[in-house]
């Protein structure tokens, strides 16, 4: 072999070795408290959630109140429903109820009879169904609103939902209290396992919960005659808010 091509092989044996000889990639340090641990800046972090939770009375009272008609003819379904719901609305209002604070839904659809067999008849009657949804701001009247709705023809309750008009004051108390528990955790962890708890480095809201309770009366067939006052209880109920945060460890 010419001295040359023992030169030629010699680098190429030198370039090959060069490739295989990479640094490997430094593993990862071992981490602990539910951390994760950063190769570049070997960063331990400690992870908690917190929990905040306030007791509440709610203010409002939204009910839904519905006026069915079902007749032969669509004029007989439609006239009689708004007789009916006028009647309602204005004995509503005479218990203290604002215009403001009722809406209408109104619906109108054909329904077709069928016999025993379940053959059709050919007769159809028409289903005219007008929804109050109506805010009561003073909770005291709540029972006798929905007795004088029903007075007046309601004949279908859809039900009573409890809330709070502002709910803002009760959520940020919630916060600020799952806020201090998250910081409590992390430090009785951190005293437990003999290290200390350092910066914030991230947050998370996995928000909350407001009093929306339902009282299902789901009424039929009612309306008419005295209308008399439905016992309600509102009952103390919970805001909560829970919070997730992350801290470094020192």
């Amino acid at each position: 072999m010419s001295r040359k091509m023992m030169i030629l092989g010699m680098l190429a044996t030198a370039v090959l070795l060069a490739g295989c000889t990479a640094t490997p990639a430094a593993a990862n340090p071992p981490c602990s408290v539910n951390c994760n641990a950063s190769a570049a800046d070997n960063l331990r972090t400690l992870s908690v959630t917190g929990e905040g939770k306030v007791g509440v009375t709610p203010d409002i009272a939204v009910m839904y109140l519905m006026v069915i008609t079902r007749e032969s003819s669509i004029n007989l379904a439609w006239d009689g429903n708004n007789t009916r719901t006028d009647a309602v609305i204005t004995a509503i209002q005479g218990r203290g109820v604002k215009a403001a604070d009722i809406r209408s839904d109104f619906s109108l659809y054909q329904q077709e009879k069928y016999d025993q067999y379940g053959q059709a008849t050919g007769e159809i009657t028409f289903v005219v169904t007008h929804t109050l949804t109506v805010m009561v701001r003073d909770l005291t009247k709540v029972g006798d609103v929905l007795g004088a709705a029903q007075g007046a023809g309601v004949n279908s309750v859809g039900g009573i939902t409890f809330t709070l008009e502002d709910p803002e004051p009760a959520i940020t108390e919630a916060r600020a209290l799952a806020v201090a528990n998250a910081r409590a955790r992390a430090e009785e962890i951190a005293k437990g396992l003999g290290v200390k708890v350092g910066k914030v480095l991230t947050v998370n809201e996995y928000g909350g919960s407001v009093p929306m309770p339902m009282d299902k009366l789901n009424a039929y067939g009612i309306g008419g005659g005295g209308g008399s006052s439905v016992p309600i209880q509102v009952g103390t109920w919970e805001v909560s808010m829970t919070i997730g945060v992350v801290f470094e460890i020192e």
